[in-house]
């Protein structure tokens, strides 16, 4: 009886210890690395038990660098130039990621630095704001923030993020320039067409002019939908619409001061 006992108690701390060793794997993994997450929610957008939840999901990015939510209800610069300076408080010179919710702009910021920016560069931080932003725009600001570094998480660990904005905008574009190509084919097979002298005056003008309206209002729409896609992640001073200026250069650090990248969206 006694040697069952032995053994049960040995199958049990065999056990525990099988149970206890992938939890402290994954802690010493994270402080290795020196990274951390920081939440920094002074608009008070989350509960404690979302903060809590959101922790745990930022922790993923842990082993490729840090992590921070940042929240405000005030913002004198632009969204843009204050998550850099929220990153370079947090981080300094380092790797990682932050994800703002500007109250006062009424703007989610996204930006990355470090081996991290090589990854999660100035395109993907526009494609996932365009992901989240309609989260943020229906007062989801933790599903908001989740999603956006659950998205993080997939590029840095291999895989890949919808981009349906990006898809449309291209599909449109193509349409639009082959409409304009057509308009062009059909206008020079008309001219080849018209053998009189006169009638050739007349219908060319006509031709030229019609063609000249058509390919105007389709050149427009590109115009239109090329500007819309270059301000539509325009950051605003104060609400204005105008282009803060930043500071990104890609990512190489120069000086010690932030240089990685990142994009928003309004909402």
């Amino acid at each position: 009886m006694r040697g069952r006992k032995r053994f049960s108690a040995s199958c049990l701390c065999l056990l525990v210890l099988l149970m206890v060793l992938p939890l402290s794997a994954f802690a010493s993994e994270a402080e290795e690395s020196g990274y951390r997450a920081v939440i920094d929610d002074e608009a008070d957008l989350l509960t404690a038990a979302e903060e809590e939840s959101l922790h745990a999901v930022m922790e993923r990015i842990l082993p490729y660098g840090n992590a921070a939510f940042v929240s405000v209800d005030t913002n004198d610069t632009t969204t843009e130039r204050l998550a850099e300076r929220k990153f370079m408080e947090f981080f300094g010179d380092t790797s990682g990621t932050l994800l703002i919710i500007d109250m006062h702009n009424r703007y989610i910021q996204l930006i990355a630095d470090g081996a991290v920016y090589k990854t999660v560069n100035k395109t993907r931080c526009n494609e996932i704001t365009d992901n989240i932003y309609r989260y943020a725009s229906q007062q989801e600001y933790y599903t908001c923030a989740v999603k956006a570094f659950e998205q993080v998480t997939r590029l840095l660990e291999g895989g890949r993020i919808a981009a349906p904005f990006r898809y449309v905008t291209n599909a449109f574009l193509a349409l639009a320039l082959a409409l304009l190509g057509n308009y062009a084919l059909m206008s020079l097979q008309r001219r080849k067409k018209v053998n009189p002298e006169n009638a050739l005056k007349v219908k060319v003008v006509v031709n030229t002019a019609g063609s000249l309206v058509k390919a105007g209002v389709v050149a427009g729409v590109v115009m239109h939908m090329l500007n819309q896609r270059k301000t539509r992640h325009v950051e605003s001073s104060g609400g204005s619409g105008g282009r803060s200026g930043g500071g990104f250069s890609g990512g190489g650090h120069s000086g010690g001061g932030f240089s990685g990248g990142g994009g928003g969206h309004r909402f």
